[in-house]
This record gives C-alpha cells, sequence and structure tokens, in this order.
C-alpha cells in the first residue's frame, strides 16, 4: 500500500516529467551559457563548506564578475534562527528574483543547521540553471517525505514558543607572579511570537586575580551578577511598546545592589518585517532605580533612588554594497539634567569599486553621569589593575582602512593544507 506523500511524489514527477518530455527538442536546439558565477555574501556561512558541497557553479570574489548574487541573512526567533536566502539574477545573464526562508532549530548543531543551508542554497539556484550548461548533469538525489506535514496554525507546541538555554564555563590563567581565574554562568529563557517577545535572562561572573606585588600579595576582585527581563508588545505595524527590568551588582562600578524598571515605546519607520535589510528606529525609555553602593559616592551617597530617561535612535542599511549602520543615545538623570550622556557608534563597509572596499568603525561618548564613582580617589595600583571605574569625561575608539583585491576573478578551489 502507498503512503499519501508517496502517490503525491509520483504525480508531481510524472508532470515534470511529461513537461520535459514536450520541451526537449526545443532545449536541444537552444543555446546553452556556461555555467553561472555566484557572489555569495553571507555572514554565517562557511564559504569553504559552500564551495566545497555545491561546485557545479563558478564563484566569484566580486559581485561585478556575478551572474547571481546570494545574499543570506539570518534572524533569531523563538524556536531558533530564520535564514532568508536572496537569489538575485544581474543582467543580461537574468532578470530573476527568488527567496527562500527556513528556521533552523534552537536545538540543531552547527551541523545539521549548514547542511539544511546547503540543501536551501541548491534549491534556491535551480531555477537559474535551466539554460545553462550545468543541467545537462543536474539531477534530483531524491526526496524524503515530511510525515506530519501541517500549518504553522495546527502546530502542537508542548513549551508554547518558550526557548531554555543553560551555560557555565570556567578559565584559569596562572604565571609565576600572577594567578587568574573566571567562572561564568547564565540561564535564558526567551518566548517570541507574532505580537509579544519576552526574555529573560540570568547571568553571573567571579572574576577574581592574585598578584604578586613588592608591597605584597593584591587580590583583585570584578566580580559581578545581572537579572535582566524584557518584555514588548506590537500594537501596530509600526509601533511597539515594552518594559525592561534589572537587577545587578558590579564590584567595578561599586554598585552592590541596583534595581530598575524600564517603561519604553519604540516606533520603526520601515516596517519590522524588513528589519534584516533596513532599519531606522528610535525608541525612549525612562528608568526608576535603586542604587546601594559598596562605598560612599562622590555625592556623598551610600544609597538613592534615581530616574534616568534615554532616547536612542538607530539607522542601518544591509545592501549589495555594503552595510551602514549608526546608532545613536542620549541620557540624562531627570532630578539634575546635567548629569547626561551622549554616545555615537557608527559602522560603514562600502563598497567603491570592483575588489575595493572602505570600512569605519566607532564609538564616541561623552560622559558626564557618574554618580557611582567613590569619593575616595582611585590610586594607581587600582587604575592599573582595572579593580575600579576611573572618572572621565569622554571616551572614544576608532577604527578605520580599506581593503583592495585583484587577480583572479574565480575562487572555486579549497585547499585545508596546513
Amino acid at each position: 500500500m502507498y503512503s499519501p506523500n508517496f502517490k503525491f511524489g509520483l504525480f508531481i514527477v510524472s508532470i515534470l516529467f511529461l513537461g520535459v518530455s514536450g520541451s526537449r527538442a526545443e532545449a536541444q536546439n537552444r543555446p546553452q551559457s556556461p555555467a553561472p558565477n555566484v557572489y555569495l555574501d553571507c555572514n554565517r556561512c562557511s564559504f569553504d563548506y559552500v564551495r566545497l558541497n555545491i561546485d557545479f557553479v563558478n564563484y566569484v570574489r566580486d559581485q561585478a564578475d556575478a551572474d547571481i548574487y546570494l545574499r543570506i541573512t539570518d534572524a533569531q526567533t523563538g524556536s531558533g534562527r530564520e535564514y532568508t536566502l536572496e537569489f538575485r539574477g544581474i543582467p543580461p545573464f537574468s532578470e530573476r528574483l527568488e527567496v527562500l526562508t527556513f528556521t533552523s532549530l534552537q536545538s540543531a548543531t552547527s551541523d545539521e543547521e549548514r547542511t539544511q543551508l546547503m540543501r536551501y542554497i541548491r534549491v534556491g539556484l535551480v531555477p537559474f540553471l535551466t539554460e545553462t550548461i550545468v543541467m545537462q548533469g543536474l539531477d534530483v538525489s531524491g526526496y524524503s517525505p515530511i510525515e506530519d506535514l501541517q500549518s504553522e496554525t495546527q502546530i502542537v507546541d508542548p513549551w508554547n514558543n518558550w526557548v531554555f538555554e543553560i551555560d557555565l564555563a570556567t578559565s584559569f590563567d596562572k604565571e609565576e607572579t600572577e594567578f587568574n581565574y573566571e567562572i561564568e554562568g547564565g540561564l535564558e529563557a526567551e518566548r517570541i511570537t507574532e505580537n509579544w517577545k519576552m526574555d529573560y535572562s540570568l547571568d553571573i561572573e567571579l572574576d577574581r586575580t592574585e598578584i604578586d606585588l613588592s608591597s605584597g600579595t593584591r587580590y583583585v576582585n570584578r566580580d559581578s551578577w545581572s537579572f535582566d527581563s524584557f518584555v514588548a508588545y506590537s500594537i501596530r505595524r509600526h509601533f511597539s511598546i515594552g518594559l525592561f527590568t534589572e537587577a545587578s551588582a558590579s564590584k567595578t562600578d561599586n554598585i552592590l545592589v541596583n534595581l530598575e524598571a524600564s517603561p519604553a515605546i519604540e516606533y520603526s519607520f520601515f516596517p519590522y518585517n524588513e528589519f534584516q535589510e533596513r532599519r531606522w528606529v528610535l525608541q525612549y525609555r525612562i528608568t526608576p532605580s535603586y542604587r546601594n553602593y559598596d562605598q560612599t559616592t562622590v555625592f556623598l551617597k551610600n544609597h538613592e533612588i534615581v530616574s534616568q530617561q534615554v532616547l536612542s535612535h538607530q539607522l542601518r542599511f544591509d545592501q549589495p554594497w555594503g552595510r551602514i549602520d549608526i546608532w545613536t543615545s542620549a541620557s540624562s538623570y531627570l532630578h539634575d539634567l546635567s548629569l547626561n550622556r551622549f554616545q555615537l557608534n557608527p559602522y560603514f563597509s562600502i563598497r567603491i569599486t570592483r575588489g575595493l572596499s572602505v570600512f569605519l568603525n566607532g564609538r564616541y561618548q561623552i560622559i558626564n553621569d557618574q554618580i557611582s564613582l567613590p569619593a575616595e580617589d582611585i590610586t594607581d595600583t587600582e587604575r592599573l589593575l582595572g579593580e575600579r571605574q576611573q572618572a572621565t569625561s569622554y571616551e572614544f575608539w576608532l577604527s578605520f582602512g580599506f581593503s583592495y583585491t585583484f587577480g583572479s576573478a574565480y575562487s572555486n578551489i579549497v585547499n585545508p593544507r596546513f
């Protein structure tokens, strides 16, 4: 007795066979193009693995040489990670555009995830190969029926979209006059639906160092812990509300206990479903908090209740010509607006022309809100060991440069030796 999946597959194969047979004579008389050139744009892909497993196309280093531009983006979901594969034909080779999506489960191994990705890349390339010489050697290897295929609304999820993760790590570093060890642990619970997003995380870090100095052994404590939660609800296509809460402590920041809750509103000028390609987001938060300090602060406080407001903005584009990402944030304490901070994080990676790209990455902060600084001056030893935060009115770092590649346009060969 044949299964319904087998009968359906046999029916589809019969139709395809009749269609191919009827057009075979015409196809044989039609001139065929060589194997197409593919430019792969993917941050999470192993380029070597793709080239080794999909070897019926040519891979080029520069998109100016490409017949097919393959862009792969990904986004975290409640059950794992959703991949979007955009196959864009470049004239005169093709004007076709194909888009495929799939979700890799949170429990999937790296090998399972990349195997699934390879299958979707192969399927997405097929429509571009019908008029090329590759079609003469291309074949369907088989079909694995999915027994319990159901629509998303029919899926029975005993976890109700909740995903949990536990991690624990430790490291040791020993020299003749110095010993350091770190123990890090965390627990995270996340739930993502069409309208809701919830995230709860607990992180603990024990960071201890022993250093032999001329004055004796110095014990440095940089322990910290935090519990963060976030709940957001999508009201409309462009508008969301949320609530952030946090409980934390940090020896370095002179905070024994910090408790805060932050209602927030967010507006996205572009629809949220375009987040992987372009985003323009404005967010406003008000954060009342209670702080208990390890040492008396420069404002002679051992504990206090303060409120802070934060306005942040992000403009980002991920396009074939590169990425632009500009994030800004402005904050101030409500009881004294002169206690404020401004932060700018720019990132640019732009393709200028064939083989030539420029990049810039940096951060700049104007800092006037270090209310947790201890009243006691920091010693040179504490400064060198990073034992306490330092007073500063600004901070910045900048990295920029360019890359230029020339030579052979092709990069098909993988040689893993040495």
